[in-house]
């Protein structure tokens, strides 16, 4: 009997020590697309995170344009990852499948937080984003482009004066400009153009629009005319990626987003950023990214310890100022260095715009789908076939965005 009994205990113990070894050796998968040095600091931050606690983190790495089907099709296969990147999209279309992060971290620290339908905070934010221009500036000195300078910001109007003078060299001399420009092939580019001309997308969530507003086909029809006339290059409509089309530097400018202050570090031509155009009023939106823990990953415990590290000062500080990005944490004091320029045109952005264009993009991202429907929009109105004038696409748009609203 006691030997029965030693046989019994001998083998428990191997069991207890095999699954505490399998306990401490338990990787967690966190989902993760870059857009410059963003995933290097991450990285760097795991290591830490490691050292600290025994915890493997794995970064898994996925183009930003595959980013939303593969999550979806890990969620949807029983394999939800630990934690993963995510936007405000991202955020309403998994809503059901994250977990809730009350008492995590303090909320009250943050800008910038997305709330499920029980009202429970979702994700800790990582950075938030706003809209503006990159510049070439070797091709705005060679061709005579004037930058505005000091507080002033072009119109929409001067701004076409001033970068087509950028065809020159298009074809001609040293042949070294493709098209003055780029836009950004994803919709967050193009909605802040409505707002610049004073259009709320919403003037009753979600029953009346303004989109198909005088005013809005206005505006839409100034981006395809852009298109048709050559001013913003249509090669971003094959590639879907404008930002390697300027690493190039075959173009005058980019109207895109805040993180390619990272990603535009070694270039080989000289850039800066200026304010975006403006229509009656200036105005950007407010994006950013987050950090969210899934469920059914079979290490919710372990996600949810993880972000409430990144929640504290001194790591959630070395993420925004080693990127850098604009900091969501309130009360942070993040040196952008030698980009301090750059950031400050972008918090110049969010400064200018009106709090009723904030209430109305948040609004529209309540949208399950939004993303979707709206890149649609604008490719559509990108693509050199289209058929269907800009009244008819912005009508499309109302109608797909009504049908996918919430309901009361």
């Amino acid at each position: 009997m006691k030997k029965v009994l030693g046989l019994f205990f001998a083998l428990l113990t191997v069991f207890v020590i095999v699954g505490c070894k399998e306990e401490e050796n338990k990787t967690l998968q966190m989902l993760w697309w870059s857009d410059g040095t963003e995933g290097t600091v991450m990285q760097t931050l795991l290591d830490q995170y490691f050292e600290e606690t025994g915890v493997t983190i794995e970064l898994v790495s996925i183009p930003y344009n595959d980013y939303e089907t593969r999550l979806a099709t890990m969620i949807s296969g029983g394999e939800a990852p630990a934690l993963a990147r995510v936007t405000e999209g991202h955020l309403n279309n998994f809503k059901a499948q994250i977990e809730s992060l009350e008492g995590v971290y303090n909320k009250a620290g943050f800008t910038n937080l997305f709330y499920n339908a029980d009202g429970d905070v979702i994700s800790l934010p990582m950075d938030i984003t706003a809209n503006g221009m990159f510049v070439n500036t070797d091709l705005t000195t060679k061709y005579g482009v004037n930058l505005p300078t000091g507080n002033s910001v072009w119109t929409w109007a001067e701004f076409e004066t001033e970068m087509n003078k950028l065809r020159a060299g298009i074809g001609a001399g040293d042949n070294d400009v493709v098209a003055p420009g780029l836009f950004d092939h994803q919709a967050h580019r193009f909605m802040p153009v409505f707002y610049q001309h004073g259009i709320k997308l919403w003037q009753t969530p979600y029953t009346a629009s303004n989109l198909k507003s005088t005013q809005a086909v206005a505006a839409l029809q100034m981006l395809m005319d852009f298109y048709d006339e050559g001013f913003l290059g249509s090669q971003t409509y094959v590639t879907k990626n404008s930002a390697s089309l300027f690493r190039t530097g075959a173009y005058g400018f980019h109207m895109s987003g805040n993180w390619n202050v990272s990603g535009y570090q070694n270039l080989e031509f000289e850039w800066t950023v200026v304010p975006m155009p403006q229509g009656t009023n200036r105005a950007t939106i407010l994006g950013g990214k987050s950090l969210a823990a899934f469920k059914n990953s079979g290490a919710t415990k372990e996600a949810k310890e993880f972000i409430e590290w990144m929640a504290e000062a001194e790591q959630h500080d070395a993420f925004t100022g080693g990127v850098p990005y604009l900091t969501p944490r309130l009360g942070s004091t993040v040196d952008y260095g030698t980009f301090a320029a750059e950031y400050a045109v972008f918090l110049g952005e969010i400064a200018a715009t009106n709090q009723m264009y904030v209430q109305d993009w948040l609004n529209q991202v309540m949208i399950p789908g939004m993303y979707p429907i709206i890149n649609q929009f604008v490719e559509d109105a990108a693509n050199p076939n289209r058929t269907k004038t800009a009244l008819q696409l912005l009508t499309d748009l109302e109608a797909a965005l009504k049908a996918a609203a919430p309901t009361a």
